[in-house]
């Protein structure tokens, strides 16, 4: 670019982006900030990357006639403003006062050709531009003066686009791209385009013709025929859509170069608009050094450096633990932050019981000396201070393996962080207590005055002892605004009964775990190898040759080339595709292709369970222990790794042979397994309130049977074909993911136009849930997330995208997570029922595991019909719904063996 450039912002397209990327952030007085603090992060780092020597910033100012009156239907479909959007617009106009960038808007025209008229000034001038966007249709001002930036996921995720990328994104000039939209059309401008004319089929037609009048002067040349007879009927509207998309260069916008000359901002005047605003976690940019920056959970809080120590003497330890036991509120990390329950490297831990001072106490005095022992002890354990924590269950299994109990805590940050933005997963600490990562935390420099030794000593208290107490004194202040925020975010109680009382459970059932036996997964192996040796010589035999089976570009040859199968999409640089969506469909006609599948499967079992389970057993317990993620899913549902024992597949005879290795960790105790029965449908139905399919689940009859006599008009006394009640449970399941008519034709196997008659055929039986559907969806696009009936949030940015496979993927989440969701945390909520019921039970049953809608526990023999009707109790009235919830129950010597109990 040459020394002088523009930066060109489409503001209103960035506020929306901000908007719905962000959880609801407010001051302190409830003013809603979420979308201005995102637009300014964006600002700032389009300052930083371009350097610009002008800045100009965008508004739409309302819709042209001509625009409406070529297509009128233009933009109808635009939901009203969130109502706590329309408020920051005047906070980023402020934002842009305080940078000093003009601002430009014309009445009755829409930003976009603000921005085009501008990029054809600045170019007379001489001046290249990088315009930021959150919409694609800008790309057609792409050219070798001309860079646009279009924000992709979030606020921080964004695509640049010259020349070559439009080519390679699009497979068509800029210039082009008005003509692409006018022939595939854009839903989320209301623009109709040509029916039945996609993405693909619009970029492969204007590749081939150049432009859109070419096209429709040369139909006699399209193929197939379909295509040329949809052009001939819609043609006109392709044009108005053509020429709706193309953006203005000739608004009377009169610009003054000279006076709009970016220059650094004021530091005085940005600091006080960022107070006044509450952005404290922008103000050590601006404000010269004056507090670091904490953004906590999101919320803008200030942090000033405090008085940290070092304390490794038993009086010092003694006097700290009684200081801190006489407090309201008591924060606790231990340093480092630790892995998991089986690490051994905690080796202090930081306490703070008042604001700007914390103290750092080496681990092995609070382990070998009596006296600290129990004063520890009995901080933990007391009601009173409220214990602040981060990492509430790998803390327990920590203190737990060190015969510590850890108690009721009144906030873990870790979990609260992570359900306010579900999209952090569990946060490592420093990001739970930041906006951004990497703020909110002083330097060792920086981390105020310290006190004692610290330098490495014999305890390992570690050299960086007052950064470390920092961490504890940022928890403890970040505890007002974390839960504040969980308040009105409305996720009280997802915190507060369900993720916070199961972190010290979830700790105990990983340190439970399981024996192995490892005979059964010797003979196991030996089966597997005998298998994959037999499958490999089949498919060596249909293939006429023997080849390496993993290489895809090998497998590819072999099947599209050599024995001429269908591959369903065109050859790549890299080779053919191969992959199950290729496999799967071919494997109904070929058996090759149903072989290969075999074998995937058989050798993923086998180097993935059989092979890397005995390795993973602790050489001291001797069990198999995995690690349990309490917010390993966007959805809250828990996840498993280090071995991941939720994705064992249960209907495959390799995977129930994998299983029964599984053990109880007691030898003697059974293992007993309380399955929940089509939970997320039950929840569905609750949901959209369906008469029908309540009274079915009231009345306990087969769910898909029901379906299949209501669609397909099949009376009482008539039979039902296995066929039509395996139809009917692909949709019902179907249903509650988003299916489409695509999706049902590939799991049920049927043609696409049975499905889609089908769907047609379900929906008018049941119209509360086409309502229901409709509602959710319409409603995700308003607020920007869903909820599952216990208030967690999913929020869902791409419902507003203009990439039609994105928009639609967020489409099918908005209608799964609610229900998903539920489940998940129903289950959680069980979960703590059953642990409590239990120790009031003084049982010696425990839960070992969690499989997404099983439960399972290890019980001695004598326990399992109490244990049973305790779990039944527990899990059946977790929740009240419309509908009934039922378990069904197995027990059995090891997880396989488990049968069902009456």
């Amino acid at each position: 670019m040459s020394s002088d450039n523009a930066l060109l912002i489409d503001a209103y397209a960035l506020v929306y982006r901000a908007f719905f990327a962000l959880p609801p952030l407010t001051t302190s007085s409830g003013k809603p900030i979420n979308a201005a603090y995102g637009f300014q992060r964006m600002l700032h780092r389009m300052l930083n990357e371009v350097k610009p020597s002008h800045v100009i910033a965008c508004f739409d100012a309302g819709v042209p006639a001509e625009r409406i009156a070529a297509v009128p239907e233009y933009k109808a479909n635009r939901p009203d403003m969130p109502l706590d959007l329309s408020p920051q617009f005047d906070i980023v106009r402020r934002i842009l006062e305080g940078y000093g960038i003009p601002i430009v808007e014309v009445e009755g025209e829409e930003a976009d050709d603000c921005i085009a008229t501008l990029t054809t000034q600045a170019r007379e001038r001489r001046l290249d531009t990088t315009v930021v966007s959150g919409d694609l249709d800008l790309l057609q001002l792409v050219d070798q003066h001309c860079t646009v930036v279009v924000t992709r996921r979030g606020i921080s995720d964004l695509a640049r686009y010259d020349i070559a990328a439009v080519k390679e994104r699009f497979g068509l000039a800029p210039e082009q791209l008005a003509d692409y939209r006018g022939l595939k059309g854009d839903p989320s401008d209301n623009l109709p385009g040509v029916p039945g004319i996609g993405e693909k089929t619009a970029a492969k037609l204007i590749a081939e013709f150049g432009s859109l009048d070419a096209l429709l002067a040369n139909l006699e040349a399209v193929k197939p025929k379909r295509i040329a007879d949809l052009l001939r009927e819609h043609g006109d509207k392709a044009r108005a859509c053509r020429d709706v998309s193309r953006a203005k260069r000739d608004l009377p916008i009169v610009a003054h170069w000279d006076r709009w000359r970016y220059e650094e901002p004021s530091k005085e005047r940005l600091a006080a608009l960022f107070r006044e605003l509450e952005f404290r976690s922008l103000l050590s940019g601006v404000s010269g050094g004056d507090g670091a920056p904490a953004d906590i959970g999101l919320e803008p809080v200030s942090f000033e450096a405090g008085t940290y120590r070092v304390v490794d003497d038993e009086p010092s330890i003694a006097a700290a633990l009684s200081a801190a036991a006489s407090a309201p509120r008591v924060a606790l990390v231990l340093l480092p932050a630790i892995a998991s329950w089986r690490t051994q490297d905690a080796h202090a831990v930081a306490l703070a019981w008042k604001e700007r001072e914390a103290v750092v106490v080496p681990m092995q005095p609070l382990v070998e000396s009596a006296e600290l022992r129990n004063a520890f002890s009995a901080l933990l354990a007391a009601q009173k201070p409220q214990k602040i924590v981060f990492d509430a269950k790998n803390l327990a299994g920590w203190l737990g393996r060190h015969g510590f109990a850890s108690g009721d805590i009144a906030l873990d940050a870790m979990l609260a962080a992570g359900i306010i933005d579900p999209a952090r997963g569990e946060p490592a600490l420093d990001r739970a207590l930041t906006g951004t990562p990497g703020e909110g935390f002083p330097t060792p420099e920086a981390a105020g005055t310290a006190h004692g030794g610290f330098g490495t000593d014999q305890h390992g208290a570690g050299n960086h002892a007052p950064t470390s107490a920092a961490t504890a004194d940022a928890l403890l202040r970040s505890a007002d605004a974390l839960l504040d925020t969980v308040r009105r975010s409305g996720l009280d109680r997802v915190l507060l009964e369900i993720e916070q009382p199961l972190a010290p459970l979830l700790a105990r059932m990983e340190r439970a775990g399981f024996r192995l036996d490892l005979g059964e997964l010797a003979r196991i192996r030996q089966s597997l190898e005998t298998t994959i040796q037999s499958v490999s010589d089949g498919i060596y035999r249909l293939a006429g040759e023997q080849f390496n089976l993993n290489s895809p570009k090998a497998l590819g040859a072999i099947l599209f080339e050599k024995l001429g199968l269908p591959t369903g999409a065109k050859k790549k640089k890299t080779g053919y595709s191969t992959g199950v969506e290729v496999l799967a469909p071919l494997a109904l006609e070929h058996e090759i292709a149903a072989k290969l599948l075999q074998y995937r499967e058989v050798s993923k079992l086998k180097s993935t369970y059989v092979d890397a389970l005995p390795e993973l057993v602790d050489p001291v317990t001797h069990r198999l222990h995995t690690t349990l993620h309490q917010l390993g899913a966007a959805t809250g549902r828990l996840s498993s790794s280090d071995p991941n024992l939720q994705n064992i597949p249960i209907r495959s005879e390799v995977g129930r042979a994998i299983r029964r290795a599984f053990l109880p960790a007691t030898a003697g105790n059974v293992l007993m397994a309380a399955d929940y029965s089509q939970i997320e449908l039950r929840i569905f139905a609750h949901m959209s309130q369906d008469e029908q399919f309540i009274e079915a689940f009231r009345r306990g009859v087969d769910i898909h049977a029901f379906t299949a006599r209501a669609v397909f008009g099949i009376g009482p006394d008539e039979l039902i074909s296995a066929e039509a009640r395996r139809r009917a449970k692909a949709v019902n399941f179907g249903i509650i993911y988003g299916i489409s008519d695509f999706g049902l034709a590939q799991s049920a196997g049927m043609s696409r136009a049975d499905a889609k008659q089908f769907i047609a055929g379900y929906f008018e039986r049941f119209p509360k849930i086409k309502g229901y559907i409709d509602g959710v969806v319409q409603r995700a696009r308003n607020q920007g997330y869903v909820t599952t009936l216990f208030g967690r949030r999913r929020y869902l940015p791409d419902l507003r995208s203009h990439i039609y496979a994105m928009r639609s993927a967020a489409e099918r989440m908005a209608v799964n997570a609610p229900a998903q969701g539920t489940a998940a945390d129903l289950i959680k909520l069980a979960m703590v029922r059953v642990d409590r019921a239990f120790t009031a039970a003084g049982l010696r049953a425990q839960l070992v595991l969690q499989v997404h809608d099983e439960l399972v526990f290890d019980v001695p023999p004598e326990e399992v019909p109490t244990a049973r009707g305790l779990v039944k109790e527990a899990m059946e009235n977790a929740m009240a719904l419309s509908v009934p919830l039922v378990v069904d129950f197995k027990a059995g010597p090891t997880w396989a063996a488990a049968e069902a109990m009456d």
